[in-house]
């Protein structure tokens, strides 16, 4: 069925077999249906004219799709500002700092260890003092993984 979903079924010509065409039909019509019973009711309206599942697929995949650049941009942004919050305990900051790497990574974008590193230490407030700089004296940066 997500062959059809994706196109990579034919529609078959008029002179096909009864029987295939029969069956890729009902195949369509299964496919389009738990496309439409999935999404939010208010979509529908956005879809109702499109013929096939291949098309309501892409429509939606269109509607849905988030620029990477844009994203890219935001994530770094986001990972530049981040501050440990006076309440948050140092796991859950390393947790936030976590998310927005793998946020990156599902898109294609690698942050060097070293370099996030020195941003989760740059987002420590002044009482970790101490540990930030016994950690940039070092002779050796430790990755981000190696200091969580």
């Amino acid at each position: 069925m997500l062959d059809s979903v994706k196109g990579k079924i034919p529609k078959l010509s008029s002179n096909a077999l009864f029987a295939a065409k029969n069956n890729y039909n009902k195949v369509e019509v299964k496919a389009k249906n738990i496309i439409k019973d999935s999404i939010e009711k208010r979509l529908v309206a956005y879809i109702s004219d499109l013929n096939t599942s291949k098309e309501i697929y892409n429509r939606l995949v269109n509607m849905f799709k988030v620029s990477d650049a844009n994203q890219n941009l935001f994530l770094k942004h986001k990972l530049k500002d981040i501050k440990k919050v006076e309440d948050e305990d140092i796991q859950s900051y390393f947790l936030r700092i976590t998310e927005i790497k793998n946020d990156l990574l599902s898109i294609g974008e690698v942050i060097p260890g070293k370099e996030l590193t020195i941003t989760t230490l740059g987002g420590l407030p002044p009482d970790w003092y101490i540990f930030r700089t016994t950690i940039l004296n070092n002779d050796r940066i430790p990755r981000f993984e190696e200091s969580m």
